[in-house]
């Protein structure tokens, strides 16, 4: 249940983050290619979060790590993703 929780809160910062993003930037080339960097510069950011946040409810720590790294992963496609919105936009 935790899971789908945390997994579900992941989809909705995805979601605001690229809201803000396109929001901001609007028909901008340059802004979208800046704000992809800036979600890239936040990976490590949402790693610790997550990890942080999720620790002290798995004791062993695999859990927290696993889902950790889905998420930062999710967080590095995305910057990624956007980064190339904005190149060929």
């Amino acid at each position: 249940m935790e899971v789908l929780m945390f997994i579900s809160i992941a989809i909705i910062a995805l979601v605001f983050i690229n809201f803000s993003v396109f929001k901001i930037a609007g028909i901008n080339k340059k802004k979208r290619i800046i704000g992809g960097i800036i979600i890239l510069i936040l990976v490590p950011v949402a790693f610790f979060t997550t990890m942080n946040s999720l620790a002290p409810l798995d004791p062993g720590g695999f859990g927290a790590a696993g889902i950790s790294i889905i998420n930062s992963t999710l967080f590095l496609i995305n910057g990624i993703i956007v980064i190339i919105i904005g190149f060929f936009t």
